[in-house]
């Protein structure tokens, strides 16, 4: 046999099998560069959408003069407001918009994809302009509505369409309490807004019911924990709301509160003309023997324990007074026409009050 002609053979097959393994390598890694390319753009497609779309509440968010794009980029990733810093860079630098950027403050949302952002801080869309709206404590929903239609920024219509509690119940966990058929009553928490104007109803109604949370779960629960308060966040509103409405003097909100948490432990009714009011739908200086007969679950002269639910919104002293009552034995109290009340331990007592106020008027 040819020495030669099988060292050629050798040569030429194994330069044929270098080829191979040379081209399966190049095959291989153009595979695995294609897939590792369309994860990366999966995942950086993935990181411009809205980093929790189903969170639709807002964060006030500040553009300082001087600010870059990557200090912006950070800040909000920390904020909760992005997925990812380092991508919302790299749309900003690409796209042309990162030295675009105007100063102001912002309303943000992690419902808002990277684009619509940076968007919004390109347009300078600010709340430089926002509407300033004041919300009284003890207002009712009703009252809610009617100050937001007069600041021109949502209908009555459009308000009620939005009291939806499944609208709001993944967000909030004391709605997880709410009894059935209850309402947003009380919930809408009484402050001085100011709020950016050609937002739709839910929008305004998910920063009230924010501030509700955060001042009762920063300045309430724990007073309640700390004193063995039994009550659910829509009992202890429910009872704020009534003190609100019967007290004119700060000083005397807790010792209404203790009166009306002794006539709750030994089932005595709460007799509070405020809740026959709100029964009657209508706000009056005194209240007749009829109306006080009113057939409702809100009547508490004839009902007894609490009603079914808040008359208005209660303000944080109301809130505090039911977390914190006054030690007082006390189980009666009569208004004195100047804001004040008489309070009595006993029912001849507070007869004996009541006939000397009806002697000076």
């Amino acid at each position: 046999m040819n020495i030669k002609y099988l060292y050629h053979r050798f040569i030429e097959s194994s330069a044929i099998k270098y080829i191979r393994d040379r081209k399966k390598i190049v095959s291989i890694t153009i595979v695995l560069f294609t897939i590792a390319s369309v994860l990366t753009l999966i995942w950086f497609k993935s990181m411009l959408y809205p980093k929790n779309a189903a969170n639709t509440s807002f964060i006030e968010f500040e553009v300082t003069r001087g600010s870059t794009a990557n200090q912006l980029a950070e800040k909000m990733q920390e904020q909760g407001i992005i997925k990812n810093q380092f991508v919302f860079r790299l749309y900003a630098k690409f796209s042309g918009k990162d030295d675009k950027i105007k100063t102001g403050k912002y309303y943000l949302s992690p419902s808002m994809s990277p684009e619509k952002i940076l968007d919004k801080l390109v347009k300078g869309e600010s709340i430089n302009e926002d509407i300033k709206v004041t919300i009284p404590e003890g207002s009712t929903l009703k009252n809610i509505a009617a100050i937001f239609t007069e600041k021109g920024l949502i209908s009555e219509e459009d308000f009620f369409k939005s009291l939806q509690i499944d609208n709001f119940r993944d967000k909030y966990s004391f709605i997880n309490d709410f009894p059935p058929n209850a309402t947003l009553e009380g919930f809408l928490f009484p402050d001085t807004y100011l709020l950016p104007p050609g937002k739709n109803a839910e929008f305004y109604i998910d920063i009230l019911l924010k501030r509700f949370n955060d001042i009762y779960f920063n300045k309430v629960d724990s007073v309640i924990k700390e004193n063995k308060i039994e009550y659910t966040p829509y009992q202890i509103v429910t009872l704020a709301s009534i003190i609100e409405a019967e007290a004119k003097l700060e000083s005397e909100r807790p010792i209404i509160a203790g009166v009306f948490h002794n006539r709750l432990k030994i089932g005595m009714p709460l007799q509070s003309c405020a809740t026959v009011a709100y029964a009657l739908g209508e706000h009056k200086e005194e209240l007749s023997l009829a109306d006080l007969e009113v057939n409702s679950p809100y009547n508490t002269y004839k009902v007894s324990g609490l009603p079914p639910g808040p008359i208005g919104a209660p303000g944080l002293s109301s809130m505090l007074a039911v977390a914190n009552p006054a030690n007082v034995d006390y189980l009666y109290f009569v208004a004195k026409g100047d804001g004040s009340h008489v309070f009595s331990k006993t029912y001849s007592e507070h007869r004996k009050a009541q006939a000397i106020i009806e002697g000076k008027k």
